[in-house]
């Protein structure tokens, strides 16, 4: 509903009962002082929070508030609002419905921002309120992506205008193409889903075809976003503009393609992982993101905690045998290794690795990139970095028994030698290294411990709050148990800043095995998983992912849902 009704704001507060008359004048005055707006004069001083705010004004006002991080604006809407009129009067233009512009507003009370969005818009308002922030961040992503996908839209159609002209002329001159015409704002679009996937601290960056839409979404925490979804028609510039920048064969849409680019956004150079896979659809494309500003160099940074944490530092203190870093892929695992590395890495250390790919650059330590083509692969290029003096190495990943042999002959040599398996926990890296042909008395020899990692959300220090444990969560935390006192547990409400989520961040949990004598008796013996995992348990030898997740849900880092999410119960 559109408001005609001229009112201040302050009379609407205190009518609402959000501030008292005091309060009102004490702001009036310093409003006239400082010329800020009252309403964030009352914010400062704490006298109504946003939320507060925005239910006083849609009760007294009739206005109904709306949560932007639950809907999308249409393209359709966002054209009858320029961005300067969005942004001078804090407005966002929602979507068209029965003829009328849905309108979110900050100020509700901001009559000639309404008469002039309606004069613009040609139709009827119906005002809606939100927070300023949410206001500012939708216009920044709306109209940024809006604006690019338009002129990318209205670029590609002039080229097609022209083939067809090209086509209907009688004398023979040179074909069109897409040139600098359309390249343009096509690279600004692909510029614009980066940026934006950067301030959200997005991993990767998914476009998506499907049978008459497109679809963009960002992962972050681990979790996949949507974005925006862009009309069909920019697809194929769109992915041939990436496949362009990610130095890929832009003529092969038949067969899987990987490549990578470097970016610069602002002042960060950014690098790009970037991987294309023919579907029913098209070309579905992924970027990986990565910001070498935001690798985490320091082993307590990660999450490595109490005993999980010494028993980790007294394994980098060997000067030989093999440490390896187990999981999924996306749980940490390359983060895990750089962080040691970064620890071990000193003058007189001499420090190679070979990888597949290299996603950071790490100062000061001599890396290659496995390529097959010139005969690099994990195998060979572990062998090479034998006969290069190294102290330590460290190999992307063990996938067959000739790496695996390599590897163990050069910590019997008196090397330490960094690598990842995958396998779901710490002990199943011992039977897998067995499966692979490694004769038990070498294993046993040779390996000096296994890290077994996942990654779990933090919960949004700007939405979390306590509450006591049902039955159900007693019985979880501490199965076979019979606890009756009451325990507090942590959760996120879920806000604007964490996308109404409940988390922001990750962090890892760990299970951290040292091979003990006790524990080689048993390789030598040639004992199943199940048996090394309970006697590492029994023995208190270590701690399961499960047992240093529920650490971190007695301490309010994570939630009981989420390691429900990512871990079983031991």
């Amino acid at each position: 509903m559109a408001i005609r009704e001229k009112l201040k704001l302050g009379d609407v507060l205190i009518k609402a009962g959000a501030i008292t008359e005091e309060q009102l004048m004490e702001a009036l005055s310093e409003q006239k002082r400082t010329g800020t707006q009252l309403g964030k004069i009352l914010l400062q001083k704490h006298y109504l929070t946003e939320d507060d705010l925005l239910e006083s004004l849609s009760k007294q006002l009739g206005v109904a508030i709306i949560d932007l991080q639950d809907v999308n604006a249409s393209q359709d809407a966002l054209a009858k609002v320029k961005e300067n009129v969005a942004k001078r009067h804090k407005v966002l233009p929602i979507s068209i419905k029965n003829g009328r512009l849905q309108l979110a507003m900050a100020n509700p009370l901001n009559l000639f921002a309404i008469d002039q969005v309606t004069i613009q818009a040609g139709m009827e308002i119906d005002v809606m309120i939100s927070s300023e922030a949410d206001i500012d961040k939708g216009i920044q992503e709306y109209y940024g992506v809006a604006a690019s996908i338009q002129a990318a839209v209205k670029s590609l159609g002039l080229v097609d205008q022209k083939r067809e002209q090209a086509r209907s002329t009688v004398t023979a001159g040179p074909t069109v193409t897409q040139g600098p015409d359309a390249d343009a704002p096509v690279a600004r679009l692909v510029e614009v889903i980066i940026k934006q996937a950067l301030d959200d601290n997005a991993s990767d960056i998914h476009i998506e075809p499907g049978e008459s839409s497109l679809r963009i979404r960002y992962r972050i925490d681990g979790v996949l976003f949507e974005a925006t979804n862009p009309p069909k028609s920019v697809e194929s510039a769109l992915i041939s503009r990436v496949k362009v920048m990610a130095n890929m064969d832009i003529a092969e849409t038949r067969a899987p393609q990987d490549g990578g680019f470097s970016i610069k956004i602002g002042s960060k150079e950014i690098e790009m992982r970037v991987s294309a896979c023919p579907t029913i659809w098209g070309e579905n494309v992924v970027l990986r993101i990565l910001d070498r500003s935001k690798l985490l160099f320091k082993l307590d940074d990660l999450g490595l905690m109490n005993r999980g944490r010494e028993k980790f530092q007294a394994m980098l203190k060997n000067p030989y045998g093999v440490i390896l870093v187990t999981g999924p892929t996306g749980s940490g695992k390359t983060t895990t290794l750089y962080a040691a590395l970064a620890q071990l890495n000193k003058p007189n250390v001499n420090i190679k690795t070979i990888e597949d790919p290299v996603e950071y650059r790490l100062d000061g330590i001599r890396q290659t990139q496995v390529n097959p083509k010139a005969n690099i692969t994990f195998t060979t290029g572990l062998r090479s970095l034998m006969r290069q003096d190294p102290d330590i190495m460290m190999v992307g990943e063990i996938r067959d028994k000739e790496t695996s042999e390599i590897a163990i002959q050069a910590a019997l040599t008196g090397h330490l030698v960094f690598s990842t398996l995958h396998t779901n926990d710490a002990p199943g890296a011992l039977s897998r290294l067995g499966d692979l042909g490694i004769e038990p008395f070498l294993l046993a020899s040779s390996l000096t411990g296994v890290l077994a990692q996942r990654l779990v959300r933090k919960i949004c220090k700007h939405c979390k709050e306590s509450y006591e444990a049902s039955p159900d969560d007693l019985a979880d935390l501490y199965p076979g148990e019979q606890r009756d006192e009451p325990l507090t547990l942590y959760r996120g409400q879920g806000c604007r800043a964490c996308r109404k989520s409940g988390y922001s961040g990750r962090l890892g949990i760990f299970e951290v095995l040292m091979v003990t004598d006790d524990m080689r008796e048993l390789i030598l013996e040639k004992a199943p998983p199940g048996a090394l995992r309970q006697r590492a348990i029994e023995s208190q030898e270590m701690e399961t992912l499960r047992m240093d997740g529920l650490s971190k849900v007695l301490s309010g880092i994570t939630s009981l849902e989420e390691l429900d999410r990512v871990t079983f119960a031991d």
